[in-house]
């Protein structure tokens, strides 16, 4: 479903294209200025319906690369959150519950897990994703120091689960590092192309106004120009 903002958008280009296609009609338009002639009017409607399209892909993009991190530190079978007991369960089986090395991994293993991480949707605005990326990269040191002591048990530490040896860690934390990039390059793009959506709207809405003050003072405020075009909200 479409959210309200794209219905919105979409409704303010639909008349915008009204608006024009009546302006065309009108014998002897003269605008006073070049930005809100017919030709160039049309432009700046066509470069709003390209800044929703790339828009609407970025954020496509950017929604994908959450799900992909998300499946990485919670979702999946072999997901950060779902090894982290048979970490544990190793290294407990090898030192004994008491052991030193055990409690430095349980206070990690415990460190991952306190972590809150925002919901991130595809409204949200730049505090709740500064907020969730720093969780996510709280997390992914938390890991990467995990595997670090892990190493540090050389023998001590050799499970049996191939989905928990250092080498699968370590392929897991790559592409734990991987994925916030990812999230974070897409985010930027996303508000590059809302920012500049944003401006583009503001402008055609602008030249929309100037426009009408055109017709208006051209043709007369009673006139049958100005009154096809005077209620159409860009």
């Amino acid at each position: 479903m479409a959210s309200t903002s794209e219905v919105t958008l979409g409704a303010k280009v639909a008349n915008a294209e009204t608006l024009v296609t009546y302006v065309e009609s009108f014998a002897g338009y003269a605008p006073p200025q070049p930005d809100i002639s017919v030709v160039n009017y049309k432009a700046l409607i066509t470069a709003a319906k390209n800044n929703n399209q790339s828009t609407a892909a970025s954020l496509q993009t950017w929604s994908a690369a959450i799900e992909t991190r998300q499946q990485l530190f919670f979702k999946a079978k072999d997901s950060v959150k779902k090894i982290l007991s048979p970490i544990g369960a190793t290294v407990r089986s090898s030192f004994g519950k008491t052991a030193k090395e055990y409690t430095d991994i349980a206070s990690l293993i415990n460190k991952i897990r306190g972590e809150k991480i925002p919901k991130e949707s595809k409204n949200d605005k730049g505090e709740f994703v500064s907020q969730s990326e720093r969780s996510y990269g709280s997390i992914t040191q938390s890991f990467s120091d995990l595997i670090t002591t892990l190493q540090g048990y050389a023998a001590g530490y050799s499970p049996v689960n191939a989905s928990i040896t250092i080498v699968a860690l370590q392929a897991k934390l790559t592409a734990l590092t991987a994925s916030n990039i990812g999230v974070a390059a897409n985010y930027g793009q996303l508000k590059q192309n809302r920012d500049t959506r944003t401006a583009t709207y503001t402008d055609l809405s602008q030249r929309t106004q100037r426009i009408k003050d055109t017709v208006k003072s051209q043709y007369g405020q009673n006139s049958t120009e100005y009154s096809l075009i005077k209620g159409l909200k860009v």
